[in-house]
């Protein structure tokens, strides 16, 4: 879907997250590491423009299972689409 020519007018901001285990800090690197790990593999095996990703680290401020911190679903990359 990236690289579909509808969507080339748009760049996408790749947001890590994390759980609350360990220490705030520990978990904003964390999230922006996952971050760029997908901005990586975007670009070198589906030829992606780097220009038109942006990683970010949300850390562990955005749970989606709040009633379970330490689930998997906690620990994810979002892809959020955002005009030029």
């Amino acid at each position: 879907a990236l690289r579909n020519g509808k969507l080339a007018n748009l760049s996408f901001q790749i947001q890590g997250h994390a759980d609350p285990r360990g220490d705030a800090d520990h978990n904003m690197d964390l999230s922006r590491e996952r971050a760029e790990s997908v901005v990586s593999y975007l670009v070198k095996e589906h030829g992606i423009d780097r220009a038109r990703l942006q990683p970010v680290g949300k850390g562990s401020t955005e749970l989606l299972n709040k009633a379970q911190p330490d689930a998997p679903e906690n620990r994810r990359v979002t892809i959020v689409t955002q005009p030029n």
